[in-house]
Order: C-alpha cells, then structure tokens, then sequence
C-alpha cells in the first residue's frame, strides 16, 4: 500500500528526500496540467512544475494541514502561473460580461442558452470542435480560466479548488458556472453553423 502524501511530508521532514521525490512523481502531471492550461505554453509549463516543487519543499515546514496536501500544492502552482502572466501581460482582460454573453446585475443569464441536445455525440466528439473549445477556453479571463481547469480537466472538487485558490466554495461554484456559460456561448455560433 502506497504511503499517503502526509506520510511522505512527515518522512521529507524528517529527512528523507525519496519521500519528496515520490511526492514530485505523484503530483508532477497535474500541476503540469494546469500549469500548460493556465500558460498555454508547454516549456513555460514545465518551468512551473519546477518552480513548485521547489517552492514546496522549501516552505514544508510552513504546510499546517488545514487543507490537503494537494490542494496547498495547487495554491502554489496556481500563484506561480499567475505570477508569470501577470509579469507578461500577454493581453488585456476582457471582462468576462463584455466578452460573452451578459449577466444582468443579480448574476443572472441575460440571454436564453443555446440548446446543444440535438446535435450527435459523434459531432461532439470530433476534431473540430475540440479546437473550438480549447480557443474558448484559451479566451477566458485567467480567473475563470483556472476554475475551469481545475475543476473540468484536472476533476478537482469545489473544496480543493476553494482550498487551492484560497477562495469561499461559492465563489467557486459561480465563477465556474460563469465559465461554462461562457464557452458555451463562443461555442453557440459553430454549433448553430453545425446543424
């Protein structure tokens, strides 16, 4: 049975540095998931991975156990994209209301949701529209990005990317939803050409 990852933090604080590296090789593929998602660059991707790791093994002694390991990993790898975009400025922020489909002041949708049911699995399942929806996703603010990410890619709970994010559930659960709605609605115009 393989140890659990705050047995293995115990065991790299204690000493043991094949502990961290089994704690590298376990979480490595979903920061560098994120980390590519967030980036959109697979070098600067790596970078990241690095670069969190390395901070995590200086600042174990700081991990208080409040939230998981993974998710305090997350955190990491999440403020170190952010770090490296924000130092890049590769573009403006497009609020996310101007860019896609409106909210009115509560939050609510403004516009009716495109209705997807008619159209085949093997239309969905396709080429194409995979490129489309990585473009819409590529185009979301990165705030609403990286919830998408985390929660429709790398299958991460609500808690652990509150936890990840430092952020309340709810807030979560709503950037998420504005998210999807959002690629959605990028998406509507090629479904609709589709039918």
């Amino acid at each position: 049975m393989s140890p659990t990852d705050l047995e293995l933090v115990d065991a790299t604080l204690e000493g043991d540095k094949s502990s961290f590296e089994a704690l590298v090789r376990r979480h490595a593929n979903g920061i560098f998931g994120l980390a590519r998602g967030m980036l959109r660059n697979e070098t600067e991707a790596q970078d990241v991975v690095q670069d969190t790791f390395l901070a995590a093994f200086r600042k174990l002694h700081t991990f208080r156990r409040e939230s998981s390991f993974k998710s305090w990993l997350y955190r990491i790898a999440s403020n170190t994209c952010l770090m490296r975009l924000r130092s890049k400025r590769r573009r403006p922020e497009v609020p996310l209301a101007v860019r896609s489909s409106g909210f009115d002041e509560d939050g609510h949708h403004e516009r009716p949701v495109v209705d997807w049911s008619p159209i085949s699995d093997e239309r969905l399942e396709t080429r194409e529209l995979g490129v489309h929806i990585r473009a819409a996703v590529d185009e979301l603010p990165e705030k609403y990005r990286v919830v998408l990410l985390l929660a429709d890619y790398e299958k991460r709970s609500m808690k652990e990317i509150a936890d990840a994010l430092d952020l309340t559930v709810p807030n979560v659960k709503t950037r998420l939803h504005r998210a999807r709605l959002a690629v959605r609605a990028s998406l509507a115009t090629y479904v609709a050409g589709e039918r």
